[in-house]
């Protein structure tokens, strides 16, 4: 065999091994089935009024939260405002098992600079605390249920490395009326 030949099965040798699954190293479900689905209460449309913690300013929102990756997580859309001045984000939730933690991340379409969210998620609960907020800054997200068709989201801040949190928003859901083509009337794909 020439060196050329050599060179080619050494290469796909190699990545032929870096693709391939090592002994006890194949892609496993996550090790606590329940956080996976933790935050299965939250799918579905709803709608509602965040509520500015600093001016009391009132807005509706409208946001629709779907399964995804077979159940390991959620995608939330959500728009806040009315038409001609709408807010829009996008959430991804998933339970990472090397972390053993629920994993959030968020981009709206104003800043598109995406966060990253760390915390737990549980049946009526879910709170979260940012990996991408610069100390002493902090950010928490909470989810809160409220019961089997309302629930709520608060957004808080905070100066001084946690030691105290300011509320930024609330945001009141109350789960959706149908509509004629069976989504909410604020989101579109």
């Amino acid at each position: 065999m020439g060196r050329a030949s050599i060179g080619h099965i050494l290469l796909a040798a190699s990545l032929a091994v870096g693709v391939l699954p090592r002994a006890g190293r194949g892609v496993a479900p996550p090790e606590s089935p329940p956080a996976a689905d933790a935050l299965a209460w939250t799918i579905g449309r709803w709608e509602g009024e965040r509520i500015e913690a600093g001016t009391g300013i009132r807005e509706p929102i409208a946001t629709e939260v779907a399964s995804v990756l077979a159940g390991a997580g959620e995608e939330e859309r959500i728009e806040v405002g009315r038409m001609g001045k709408l807010y829009r984000g996008l959430y991804l939730q998933v339970f990472d098992p090397a972390l053993k933690k629920s994993v959030l991340i968020y981009v709206n379409a104003a800043r598109r600079e995406f966060a990253r969210l760390e915390g737990t998620a549980g049946p009526d609960r879910a709170v979260w605390l940012s990996t991408t907020a610069r100390a002493p800054r902090g950010s928490r997200l909470t989810y809160e249920r409220i019961d089997t068709d309302r629930w709520r989201r608060t957004q808080e801040i905070s100066m001084d490395s946690g030691a105290h949190w300011t509320v930024l928003f609330v945001d009141e859901m109350h789960r959706a009326t149908g509509s004629a083509d069976g989504r909410s009337s604020a989101i579109r794909p």
